[in-house]
């Protein structure tokens, strides 16, 4: 496998993405220099199809509805590494609702 696939995207309302790649690493892509374009990119100024963006398994790059791809190679060269406080927000974020549920599911 190629370091530099996408294992997981994450679509975020400031309209950049959280990507891990195989090798492991984690990097914040920001989607708004492409959005405020009035080319095809633009189009992903709608949150309902930028959030639909999917990993593609054969090849390891970002795809979305309407034919808008981004390979891998330039996803990992146009990121830049996670911030390590934005990665223990995320954490914070995480085990806060995994205790709630875990409330909710106890409570019936």
């Amino acid at each position: 496998m190629n370091a530099k696939y996408i294992a997981k995207a994450i679509p975020l309302r400031d309209f950049t993405l959280i990507l891990l790649f195989e090798s492991g690493e984690l990097r914040i892509l920001d989607m708004k220099p492409y959005i405020r374009t009035t080319g095809v990119w633009g189009k992903l100024g709608d949150w309902d199809l930028f959030s639909s963006v999917e990993v593609q398994e054969d090849l390891g790059g970002l795809v979305w509805p309407e034919d808008l791809d981004y390979c891998p190679d330039s996803a990992f060269m146009d990121s830049q590494p996670l911030p390590l406080s934005m990665l223990k927000d995320l954490i914070d974020v995480y085990w806060r609702r995994k205790q709630e549920e875990a409330h909710y599911e106890a409570a019936g």
